[in-house]
């Protein structure tokens, strides 16, 4: 083997980058800034096409065009196994479950309104947020206001919009740094109040965001945070998010289908998150991809843990 490696320069350097791309992203991950765009450019789905593409360069030495299927065929197993879901829809009493809906709808001059309304109507979410909504026009907001009066609707410094089936009680902005940026926002929702994080974090993928993850990480701490939902340009691999496993739960595992939720034609990257906060029990998230926006609609359905 080590022999057939120095004899064959050029193809020793195929295979150690795929063995370099694949060290990157279950071990290294996004930790280190010079790896950063590395990790970010090649999700799962990337390396094993590489994998396929390396079988084919290596077709005449057997023992390595084995050794590289045999790879493959355990990250696609992997890949299958831990981004494609098929949870079964609720199936608990609707009065005991609730709904919260996320949305980048990519600034649109009007606010995708048929759409909301036709996710509002079947999943009655308590919260509806929505990130890139620039300059909403004010008669959208009226009619939404219009057709659901029983929710408190605000536009948001920095694009953001987030109506509740309650009261909106307190919004408080904050500059995460270049381009990041998040809300916390305080509301009354059945007479319980809860405190929801909403964050659009900057797309540069060549850049880390350890400092943003960590801001966001003291505002949760702080703040006791219920909800933190946004786009995060940042794939759920991110050693990042380990930082909120201690104390929410993604809705990543109770996806109904593929977890990806970007871009829209091809979802390849799972950059928008929900994460709730434990006192509650994830219980399926619907994703829809339609042509308003090149992210996908999610609306994740929880309760109360018993």
């Amino acid at each position: 083997m080590i022999q057939l490696l120095f004899k064959y320069k050029k193809k020793a350097y195929l295979l150690f980058w795929y063995a370099f791309l694949i060290l990157i992203h279950f071990i290294i991950k996004d930790r280190f800034q010079p790896i950063v765009f590395i990790f970010n450019a090649t999700p799962l789905l990337f390396i094993i096409a590489y994998g396929i593409f390396l079988s084919f360069i290596v077709r005449k030495h057997k023992i390595v065009l084995f050794t590289i299927i045999f790879i493959n065929c355990l990250l696609g197993l992997f890949w299958y196994n831990n981004y494609v879901f098929k949870t079964e829809d609720v199936k608990e009493d609707i009065a005991k479950t609730r709904s919260i809906l996320f949305w980048n709808i990519s600034r649109p001059k009007h606010l995708p309104i048929d759409k909301i309304f036709e996710k509002a109507k079947t999943y009655n979410p308590e919260i509806l947020v929505f990130v890139e909504a620039k300059k909403i026009p004010q008669e959208d907001l009226i009619a939404f206001k219009n057709k659901y009066p029983l929710y408190d609707i605000q536009q948001l410094q920095s694009e953001m919009l987030i109506a509740v089936k309650g009261k909106i009680n307190e919004t408080a902005y904050k500059r995460i740094s270049t381009g990041s940026n998040c809300n916390l926002v305080t509301a009354t929702i059945r007479g319980e109040q809860v405190k929801i994080l909403i964050n659009d974090l900057f797309a540069n993928p060549a850049l880390s965001k350890k400092a943003d993850f960590e801001t966001i990480q003291s505002i949760i701490q702080t703040e006791q945070v219920n909800f933190i939902v946004g786009d995060f340009n940042t794939p759920y691999e991110s050693a990042f998010f380990e930082l909120f496993k201690s104390n929410f739960e993604s809705f990543h595992a109770y996806n109904n289908g593929v977890s990806a939720t970007w871009p829209s034609r091809l979802p390849i990257l799972e950059i928008d998150h929900i994460w709730i906060s434990k006192a509650w029990k994830p219980l399926i998230l619907h994703k829809e991809f339609n042509e308003y926006s090149d992210h996908g609609l999610l609306i994740g359905t929880y309760r109360l843990r018993r």
